[in-house]
């Protein structure tokens, strides 16, 4: 019986070897991952979230409110990496809100995005900046604007191709006037507002 037995044991053990095997290559193409972003490696990600209108600021930096419910927004992105730790990409996108009396703000930005990127085994972590125009409706009044996008993201890497995560960007809107036109400058201010995002990314 005790022979049996310790056959047994070594059948099992021998067995369990391909198993162990496979477990530990597992284990390496995990840690191997957290070096996978390099030179030349894409990202295409979709967002959408709530958009928080915070406040508007004059030149004299008085604070009023954006008299704004909160909105819905949205976008797509794309970013390519030029460093194991950064990435520069494009971001297209929109949001829209409505005032008390039913009129929808309207807001579709275009930006480029610089962003440094934080890992520890699957989690993500990118520091993004992102600068260019904003095409801003409200009514009868349309104009483009700058737009200045810092954000920051947490994500979770599923494996080297699928990304789950959240973000959280401040939208900084200057409405400037220089008083040339029929606009006043006094009527300059600073649209402050904030979007809570989940995002879907591929890498490819």
């Amino acid at each position: 019986m005790k022979k049996r037995i310790f056959l047994l044991f070594i059948i099992t053990a021998f067995l369990a070897c391909p198993v162990f095997g496979k477990a530990v290559d597992s284990d390496d193409e995990d840690d191997e991952y957290v070096e996978m972003r390099g030179l030349g490696d894409q990202l295409f990600s979709v967002n959408a979230g709530l958009f928080i209108p915070l406040f508007f600021m004059d030149t004299k930096a008085d604070v009023t409110d954006t008299n704004l419910k909160l909105g819905g927004v949205g976008s797509l992105m794309w970013q390519t990496f030029i460093s194991n730790h950064f990435s520069l990409g494009a971001e297209f996108g929109g949001m829209f809100a409505f005032s008390p009396n039913d009129r929808v703000l309207y807001m579709i930005p275009l930006t480029a995005k610089l962003s440094y990127w934080l890992r520890f085994s699957h989690i993500e972590i990118p520091f993004s900046l992102g600068l260019g125009g904003c095409y801003c409706s409200l009514g009868d009044s349309r104009h483009i604007d700058f737009i200045a996008k810092p954000s920051l993201g947490i994500y979770w890497a599923f494996n080297n191709e699928w990304i789950f995560g959240a973000n959280a960007t401040y939208w900084w809107v200057p409405q400037i006037y220089n008083g040339s036109g029929k606009v006043s400058s006094d009527h300059t201010m600073y649209g402050n507002f904030l979007e809570t995002s989940l995002c879907v990314m591929f890498r490819f």
